[in-house]
């Protein structure tokens, strides 16, 4: 775990956390673009236990939480925001992700996603 902070961190993630005692890594925000904290984490996936993929409990609780932020999303303003799938989601055209409004909304639907499922 510590390796994958380490490759993260040299992959553009600078603020990247060390893991806890327990292997978890804490919440924090990546002062980066989803899109450089993604692009290190494929890079640097391989490091982690499974290759990231978790524990099937871990797997259906990222989906709901995806789940939910998609939802929030399409009630924010982002009518056609697809669902999460299994093999990831493409953004509509006219959607943009790298807009204010949109990173706004995004991170409040993630508050909300995790107060909602009671996550850190």
């Amino acid at each position: 775990m510590l390796a994958f902070s380490r490759c993260m961190r040299a992959h553009g993630v600078p603020a990247f956390p060390d893991p806890d005692a327990q292997g978890n890594f804490p919440s924090f925000r990546a002062g980066v673009s989803k899109q450089a904290s993604g692009a290190a984490g494929r890079v640097c996936k391989h490091l982690l236990p499974n290759g990231g993929a978790g524990t099937p409990q871990q797997r259906q609780q990222k989906f709901a939480f995806a789940l939910k932020v998609a939802r929030c999303l399409r009630a924010h303003g982002y009518p056609t925001f697809p669902d999460p799938a299994a093999s990831g989601q493409q953004i509509p055209p006219g959607i943009d992700t790298q807009s204010s409004q949109f990173q706004s909304a995004e991170s409040n639907c993630e508050k909300q996603g995790r107060k909602a499922l009671g996550l850190p």
